[in-house]
């Protein structure tokens, strides 16, 4: 019986800090329940949130080998 519950509390612990470890996703505020606006990659054509998005001369591009293809 002792040994099954060092067991669970090992796990539990290594349960936890593995949780605390894994980055988050980014979150929006809260009642903030709008799509985020895609746009198109002025190269591929790949459409991706603007977030993730990289901004030159006005257009937008999925990566940064992309944007500087198309300069």
């Amino acid at each position: 019986m002792r040994q099954a519950f060092l067991i669970l509390l090992v796990l539990v612990v290594f349960f936890l800090l593995r949780r605390k470890s894994t980055p988050r996703a980014r979150r929006r505020a809260p009642g903030d329940d709008r799509p985020e606006r895609m746009v198109e990659c002025a190269r591929c054509g790949v459409n991706l949130p603007i977030s993730e998005s990289i901004r030159a001369r006005g257009r937008y591009y999925c990566s940064e080998d992309h944007r500087e293809r198309d300069a």
